[in-house]
């Protein structure tokens, strides 16, 4: 399900990152990612491996995609 902004609680809308909730629990920046594509289900299981690499390193990704994705969007 997708949830407007306006119904994020105020702690989440101040960490500036994309959130993913499933169960009651949730992901932030490049975790919202792998776990939002790890739902999709078959293939896109895959998407964990990522979770592999050390977490630092792939927030760095994230971040240079999230500050740049108006770049990568044309």
């Amino acid at each position: 399900m997708l949830a407007n902004q306006l119904e994020l609680e105020k702690e989440d809308i101040t960490k500036d990152e994309l959130v993913y909730e499933r169960n009651n629990e949730k992901y932030y920046a490049n975790e919202a990612i792998v776990e939002s594509i790890y739902d999709l289900g078959s293939f896109f299981r895959v998407a964990k491996l990522f979770n592999l690499l050390p977490s630092r390193f792939i927030y760095v990704l994230y971040k240079i995609f999230a500050n740049n994705r108006y770049r990568f969007n044309q």
